[in-house]
This record gives C-alpha cells, sequence and structure tokens, in this order.
C-alpha cells in the first residue's frame, strides 16, 4: 500500500477536519500501542492491506468453549472483539477487561466454593471413627474401606440434615464397591456409632449424627442435634418449627 501525502489527500476532496480527526485518532493508537494506521486509510481514501496474523483468533466453537471455564470464556471473548474493534479506545477497554476476567479465572481454579453446600467434619468425630474402626475390623484394608464410604456419605447429607441422601446401592455405584463389600462396611460402621440405619419402606436411611457431619446453615446446628436426638435415638418425631 503507498501512503498518500496530505496534500493530494486535499486535492481527492478529504476535508481538513477529516485529515484533523485522522490525526488525532493516530495518536490515539500511539498512546494504546495500537498499530498505527495511514491517514488515508483512517479517511477511507484506501483499503487497509492485509497482514498475515502470526496470533490467528483462537477457536470459539462450542467444543473449544466448553473447555474453559466460564470467566475464561468471557475473557477469551473479550479479547477476539478487542481485536476487532475500530476505535482504539474501545479495544483498550476490552483488553482491560479481559485481564480482570482471567484474574477471576486463575483465582477460581485454587479456591473451593464453600458457599455450594460443603460438609463440616469434626475432628475428634473422625478420629474417633478411624481408631474404632481399625480396633473392630477384620483387615486393615476392610478399616479403610469402611473410612472410604464414610467421607462419601458425610459428603451427601442433606441440607442442614442428618441423613444421607444416597441408598446403600446408589453409594455402590459411586464408591464402584461390590455390594456384599458395602454391606460389610455400612455394619462396621453402624457397630462402631459412626452411622446409624432405619428401615423406612422398602430402604434403610443412613444418618450421621451432626456433631460428627453437618451440612448447612450454623445457626441451625442446634436444631439438627435436636432433632437428630428426637428422631435417631429416641425414635420419636421431632417437634414442629
Amino acid at each position: 500500500m503507498t501512503r498518500i501525502p496530505i496534500y493530494e489527500l486535499r486535492r481527492m476532496g478529504v476535508s481538513s477536519d477529516d485529515i484533523d480527526l485522522a490525526k488525532a485518532t493516530q495518536e490515539a493508537q500511539r498512546r494504546n500501542g495500537s498499530p498505527v494506521q495511514d491517514i488515508g486509510v483512517l479517511v477511507g481514501a484506501v483499503q487497509p492491506r492485509q497482514r498475515h496474523n502470526p496470533n490467528p483468533p483462537a477457536s470459539l466453537n462450542d467444543r473449544a468453549m466448553r473447555k474453559r471455564g466460564t470467566y475464561d470464556q468471557a475473557a477469551l471473548l473479550l479479547d477476539q472483539q478487542a481485536l476487532q474493534e475500530s476505535s482504539p479506545e474501545r479495544a483498550a477497554k476490552a483488553r482491560e477487561a479481559a485481564k480482570a476476567a482471567k484474574e477471576l479465572s486463575s483465582a477460581a481454579q485454587i479456591e473451593f466454593d464453600f458457599f455450594g453446600g460443603n460438609v463440616s467434619i469434626a475432628f475428634q468425630y473422625m478420629d474417633a471413627v478411624t481408631e474404632r474402626l481399625f480396633q473392630h475390623a477384620k483387615t486393615p484394608a476392610q478399616a479403610k474401606e469402611a473410612i472410604s464410604i464414610l467421607w462419601v456419605i458425610c459428603r451427601h447429607l442433606g441440607w442442614q440434615s442428618y441423613e444421607c441422601t444416597k441408598t446403600a446401592a446408589e453409594l455402590c455405584e459411586i464408591t464402584h464397591t461390590q455390594a456384599p463389600h458395602m454391606a460389610t462396611a455400612l455394619k462396621l460402621l453402624e457397630d462402631v456409632g459412626a452411622i446409624q440405619r432405619a428401615k423406612r419402606g422398602r430402604t434403610k436411611t443412613i444418618t450421621v449424627t451432626p456433631e460428627g457431619a453437618f451440612r448447612g446453615n450454623v445457626n441451625n446446628h442446634a436444631k439438627a442435634v435436636e432433632r437428630y436426638k428426637l428422631d435417631v435415638i429416641e425414635g420419636g418425631k421431632s417437634a414442629p418449627e
């Protein structure tokens, strides 16, 4: 592309105001570190030369996007949009927004979501149960299997509840445990006082004392303990809240 002198642009009918505006745009491009376009391109007198892009835009298809987190997707879209902006100011703002989204993405990858209903497990409970399991189990492997199953039970406690939301059959699927081994592990956990089971219809519910594991608002912990005493230990019905 041949650079057109300003006097030639004026001869072509380009106004002085358009030329001054093009010069101001060039200054903005220099300040933002963007490629400086020729005045002839900015005023529309010539077409910009197509250059080979060594860094082609990233793939935005569904498969590629699914591999990225929400913030990472937003950062990628903002970066791609910045490349397409004709205004240097808008491009700079898009890159700043992309940078912020990238920072949020990296933070989300190293932090747990404690607002998603995580279970609080008492150390004393786990220590006592672990010691009892190794004392009562026939083999250390049997005790370790029971410990791993107890963790899954606690993982699937109902919200603000002491009941596991999974049946024994479902626990078998989750832990890849055969039914006879699951039955042995649950009986062992019940024998050492880690869990209690109660038959309801054709299935048995699995409960864990809220003092050992609790999922929910800590302000409602005392109510959960009281319900556990009435429903499980005493076998009665809790008073309506």
